[in-house]
């Protein structure tokens, strides 16, 4: 394989098995983890806000998941690498439900988001940016999700302990 290709299919796979880990780490009993995946720098751009979210904000903000874990299907739409950069698309569907009490209901939750990630000076990739917006219901989301074009991953990841 020439170089280049070889170069260029080693980064995608590094992007695809951070996007798994992080897949995984979000539906785990340990979602702090999830903020290990990304640059000092990066910025959350959440619904419905005209103000970008810094590392720290977020990690407030995704304080509720000390006593609800995702319980979600998700769907990588598409994941492109070029060079330094890379981005994601990526769908999240289901519920967030109770670690502590099973009888309390669960909450639905779908989302959908654009993971932009860039190869970092240690030649490590992190995430750098976060776009995402929750579609109006989840009818209209898996309407948009079956009409678009998909890029299938046969190693989805499973919700972890």
């Amino acid at each position: 394989m020439a170089p280049v290709l070889s170069s260029l299919e080693s980064d995608y796979e590094a992007v695809k098995a951070l996007v798994f880990k992080a897949l995984i780490v979000i539906r785990s009993d340990h979602f702090e983890d999830y903020f290990d995946l990304f640059a000092a720098d990066a910025v959350w751009m959440m619904p419905s806000s005209n103000k970008d979210v810094s590392l720290e904000e977020a990690k407030g903000f995704y304080g509720f998941t000390r006593n609800f874990w995702f319980d979600q299907q998700t769907n990588i739409e598409e994941l492109v690498v070029s060079e330094d950069m890379a981005f994601v698309r990526v769908s999240f569907d289901g519920y967030l439900r109770s670690k502590k009490n099973a009888s309390v209901a669960p909450l639905r939750s779908v989302s959908r988001h654009i993971w932009i990630l860039r190869r970092q000076a240690d030649n490590n990739w992190l995430i750098t940016r976060d776009i995402w917006n929750n579609p109006k219901s989840a009818g209209q989301s898996d309407s948009v999700i079956k009409t678009s074009s998909q890029r299938s991953f046969a190693n989805k990841p499973q919700r972890a302990k």
